[in-house]
C-alpha cells in the first residue's frame, strides 16, 4: 500500500500527468463510441458531419476533470488554486482538442487493431525508448537514483498482491495503466506512418545534383510599390478574374470565420519614481559589492541574470562576471569611460542602462599588448566561383588605399562585407592577441605600423592596414542587474491619462485620426481565424506583438464593424486598443469572403500586368542586362545561385521567389528572360554561367539521401494528425461559441 499511498500524496503530478502529458482519456477508451448517437441540444461541433453533442461526448464533465487538475497544478506551484478567466478559457480549449483527439485515435486504432502487451507495456516503461515521464518515475526515486526494486515490487503488488481494494484498482488502471498504454499505441501508430516512409538512393543522387547545380545571374528588379497605384483600376472584375484564376490553390480553400482590425500599442516606461525606488535599492548593496571576497558568488547571489547558462556545449559564463577582459560596449561611453579610468575593487553606480539598473565592479585588471587596424573584407568561400574576382577586387582595392589612403573610409563604405566595422570606416581598435582569427592576427602584430595588405581568412579577402600598437590595460568587471518593472500606480496613471483618452477619443472621431493626433502608430491585425484548426495544442492566430492575447480574439469574435476595443494588457509594458474592421463568415461564398484578402495580391498582379504591357517590346528588342536596366530606372544586382534554393536577394534582403528561380535555369548562357512577375516586384534576369557538376560524390548521395530521409519522417510526424484532422471534418462550432459566452 505505500506505493498507492505515495501516488495519492502526489496525486496532483498525476493528475498533471494525466490530464495534460498523455492524451489522457479520462472517459474510458472503450467507451468513447457512446458519444456519437447525437442526441440532445447541445451541439458543439461536427466528426464526419455527425453533431458533437456536449452531453454525449461528456465534453463538460471532461473540462471539469481538466479544470480541477489545472487548479492542483497552481496549487503545486505555489497558488492559491484559482485559474484567471484566460486559464479557464485555455483549459476549454485543451478540453476540445483532448476530446478530438481521443476519438480520432479510437477510429484510426479500432481500424488496424493496434494493441499493447502487458508485457510489452511493462519493459518499455523505465528503459525502453519511451519511459515514465518523470511526474510518475520520481515515484520510483530514492535519495536522487531511480530505484528499479521499487518499479518491481509495485508491478508485483499491481499484478499479483494487489488489496482486494476497488478505489485502489481503479486509480492503478485508470490513472496509470490505460492512459499510459494508450500512449504507446498511439507512438506505435505515429512509428508506423514515420518508418513506413523511404527516400531513395535516386532521390539522394537528385538532391546532390540540384545542389551542385549553380549559375551566376545578373539581374533587375522593380518592387511593386515603386510603381504607382494611379496606373491600374482594381474593380470586382479585376478580382472576380483574379479568383478564377487562383480559386483550386490551398490558400484560397478559406473554411472559418475570420476578423480584421486596426490596432495601436501604446508602450509605457518606468517613471521616475519606480526608477529611484530601484536605484535605492541597489546603493543598498553597493558597499557590500565593494567589500566583497568573491564577487562570483555576489553576483550569483544578487543579479537577476544568472552567473552561468546552460548551453548544448555545457555551462558558460554570462555576461555578468566572466574571465574575459571587458572590451566596452556593454554600457553607455560615459560608463564605459569610468571603468577605463577605475583601479580594481572599484564601484560604479547605481545607474541605468535600458530597463536595467546596474552596479559595476572592477575586480580585476592587468597589461595586454593591443593593436589597432582598419579592414576591408570581400566575402569569399573555398569553392566560391567568384573566388578569383573576389581576389583581384582585393588587390585594385590594396592598389587604391596605397596610393591614396585617405579613400580608405570611402571604400570601406562602399566594399565592405563587415557590418561589423563599417560604421567606423572598418577600424577594430585595440584588440589583444587571441580575439580574431590567426591570420588577420598575425598581419596586425608583425607587420610594420603604417603597412597594408591583403590577408586570406575564413571569412574572405582582407584588406588590412596597421594603425598602431600598445601596451595596454585591460579590466574584467562584474556585474549586478536588477531589471525595472513598472509599479502598479505608473500602470494606472498612464491607463487613467493616456489610455482612456486615446480610448474616448478614438470612439468619438475616426481611429487613425485619433491615433495620428495623439502620436500613435496604427497597424493592422491582418485575417485572423479564431484558433488553429489543425493543431493538437491550441493557439490563436493575430499579430505576433500581441501575444496571441485570448482577451482580444474575444472582442474580435463578439464585436460589430466600427466597435472600439477597450485598452488591454498585453506584455512588456504595453497596452493595445483595436477597432474591428471586417468580419468574414465561413460559407460556400469564398469569392465574397476573401475580396478584401485578395486585394494586395491582385493590386500586384495587376500592376505587373499594367509594366509587362509598358515594358515587354522595348526589354525584348535588348539581350543586355545594363541596358535594359537604363529602360526601366534600374539597377543591376549580382548573385550566386543553386537550383536547390528558391530565394533570390533584392534591397539586402533574400525573399522566396520560386517563380524567379524556375526561370533562372531555362535560360542559356548570356541570354535575358521576360519581365517575370514575382511575389515582391518585377525580375529581369540575365545568365553570366550555369555551372553542373559532371560527376557526383557517392558518399554525399548516401548522406543526403539519409539526411532527406529524416526530412521526410519529421514531416510525416508533424502532418499526420493535421490530415487525420482534416479527413474527420472536424467542425469547431463551440470555439467562438465559447469565446463569445465565456
Amino acid at each position: 500500500m505505500a506505493i498507492i499511498g505515495k501516488i495519492r500524496e502526489k496525486s496532483g503530478l498525476v493528475a498533471t500527468f494525466v490530464g495534460i502529458g498523455l492524451l489522457a482519456f479520462i472517459i474510458p477508451f472503450n467507451d468513447l463510441m457512446r458519444q456519437f448517437d447525437g442526441q440532445g441540444n447541445s451541439g458543439i461541433g461536427l466528426f464526419n458531419d455527425v453533431e458533437i453533442n456536449a452531453t454525449d461526448w461528456n465534453y463538460n464533465n471532461r473540462f471539469l476533470v481538466a479544470q480541477n487538475n489545472s487548479r492542483m497544478n497552481n496549487i503545486n506551484s505555489g497558488g492559491n488554486g484559482s485559474l484567471s478567466s484566460e486559464d479557464e478559457d485555455q483549459v476549454k480549449l485543451n478540453t476540445w482538442n483532448q476530446m478530438i483527439s481521443d476519438t480520432i485515435y479510437y477510429e484510426e486504432l479500432s481500424k488496424i487493431g493496434l494493441s499493447v502487451s502487458a508485457d510489452e507495456l511493462n519493459q518499455g516503461l523505465l528503459n525502453g525508448e519511451n519511459p515514465l515521464p518523470s511526474s510518475l518515475k520520481e515515484l520510483f526515486v530514492k535519495d536522487g537514483i531511480y530505484n528499479k526494486d521499487s518499479f518491481n515490487i509495485w508491478k508485483t503488488n499491481r499484478i499479483i498482491n494487489l488489496p482486494d481494494n476497488p478505489d485502489s484498482k481503479r486509480d492503478l488502471k485508470n490513472n496509470i495503466e490505460e492512459p499510459l498504454k494508450n500512449e504507446r499505441k498511439i507512438n506505435k501508430y505515429g512509428s508506423m506512418l514515420k518508418y513506413g516512409v523511404l527516400n531513395t538512393i535516386q532521390e539522394g543522387r537528385r538532391a546532390v545534383g540540384e545542389e551542385n547545380t549553380t549559375a551566376n545571374i545578373k539581374y533587375v528588379f522593380i518592387d511593386y510599390e515603386k510603381i504607382a497605384d494611379s496606373n491600374i483600376v482594381i474593380d470586382n472584375e479585376a478580382k472576380k478574374d483574379f479568383f478564377n484564376a487562383h480559386r483550386l490553390e490551398k490558400m484560397w480553400q478559406q473554411n472559418q470565420e475570420l476578423r480584421s482590425y486596426d490596432y495601436a500599442v501604446l508602450a509605457f516606461n518606468p517613471s521616475a519614481e519606480d526608477i529611484a525606488n530601484y536605484s535605492k535599492r541597489m546603493e543598498s548593496l553597493k558597499e557590500d559589492f565593494r567589500t566583497s571576497k568573491n564577487d562570483s558568488l555576489f553576483v550569483a547571489n544578487y543579479a537577476e541574470t544568472p552567473i552561468v547558462i546552460a548551453s548544448p556545449y555545457g555551462a558558460r559564463p554570462s555576461g555578468n562576471y566572466t574571465n574575459q577582459p571587458y572590451k566596452g560596449g556593454k554600457f553607455s561611453s560615459i560608463i564605459d569611460q569610468q571603468i577605463s579610468d577605475s583601479k580594481k575593487g572599484d564601484v560604479i553606480g547605481p545607474f541605468s542602462t535600458g530597463d536595467k539598473i546596474q552596479l559595476v565592479k572592477v575586480y580585476d585588471t592587468g597589461e595586454e599588448y593591443q593593436a589597432k587596424v582598419r579592414h576591408i573584407l570581400i566575402n569569399s568561400k573555398d569553392g566560391d566561383p567568384s573566388q578569383v574576382q573576389n581576389k583581384k577586387l582585393a588587390d585594385s582595392i590594396l592598389y587604391a588605399i596605397r596610393r591614396d589612403s585617405s579613400k580608405f573610409r570611402s571604400l570601406v563604405s562602399k566594399y565592405s562585407d563587415d557590418p561589423g566595422s563599417v560604421a567606423n570606416g572598418g577600424v577594430y581598435a585595440w584588440f589583444p592577441k587571441g580575439q580574431m582569427v590567426p591570420e588577420f592576427e598575425n598581419f596586425s602584430f608583425n607587420k610594420r605600423i603604417g603597412s597594408s595588405g591583403v590577408v586570406k581568412t575564413n571569412y574572405g579577402y582582407h584588406v588590412i592596414q596597421v594603425l598602431g600598437r600598445r601596451d595596454g590595460t585591460f579590466k574584467k568587471i562584474a556585474v549586478v542587474d536588477e531589471t525595472i518593472q513598472v509599479s502598479k500606480a505608473t500602470q494606472n496613471q498612464f491607463y487613467d491619462s493616456v489610455a482612456l483618452a486615446f480610448y474616448y477619443k478614438a470612439d468619438s472621431n475616426d481611429f487613425q485620426t485619433a491615433a495620428e493626433e495623439l502620436g500613435f502608430q496604427v497597424k493592422q491585425s491582418g485575417y485572423v481565424p479564431l484558433i488553429y484548426p489543425n493543431r493538437r495544442s491550441t493557439g490563436l492566430y493575430g499579430p505576433a506583438e500581441l501575444n496571441r492575447n485570448l482577451n482580444i480574439a474575444k472582442w474580435a469574435f463578439n464585436s460589430e464593424l466600427g466597435e472600439i476595443m477597450e485598452p488591454e494588457y498585453i506584455a512588456n509594458n504595453q497596452l493595445v486598443i483595436a477597432v474591428l474592421t471586417e468580419k468574414i463568415s465561413a460559407n460556400d461564398d469564398r469569392f465574397n469572403n476573401l475580396k478584401s484578402l485578395m486585394e494586395p495580391m491582385v493590386k500586384n498582379h495587376l500592376k505587373a500586368e499594367f509594366f509587362i504591357k509598358n515594358y515587354s517590346e522595348q526589354v525584348s528588342q535588348s539581350n543586355n542586362i545594363d541596358s535594359i536596366a537604363k529602360i526601366i530606372k534600374s539597377n543591376v544586382e549580382s548573385k550566386f545561385v543553386k537550383y536547390s534554393d528558391v530565394n533570390i536577394g533584392n534591397n539586402m534582403q533574400e525573399l522566396a521567389e520560386p517563380k524567379v528561380m524556375a526561370h533562372i535555369f531555362k535560360l542559356e548562357n548570356a541570354k535575358t528572360s521576360p519581365i517575370i512577375e514575382g511575389k515582391k516586384g518585377i525580375y529581369i534576369v540575365q545568365i553570366s554561367n550555369i555551372n553542373k557538376s559532371p560527376t557526383l560524390n557517392e558518399e554525399a548521395v548516401l548522406e543526403k539521401t539519409a539526411e532527406k530521409q529524416e526530412e521526410i519522417r519529421s514531416q510525416v510526424n508533424q502532418n499526420y494528425y493535421p490530415a487525420l484532422y482534416n479527413a474527420y471534418k472536424v467542425k469547431d462550432h463551440r470555439a467562438k461559441n465559447m469565446i463569445m459566452n465565456n
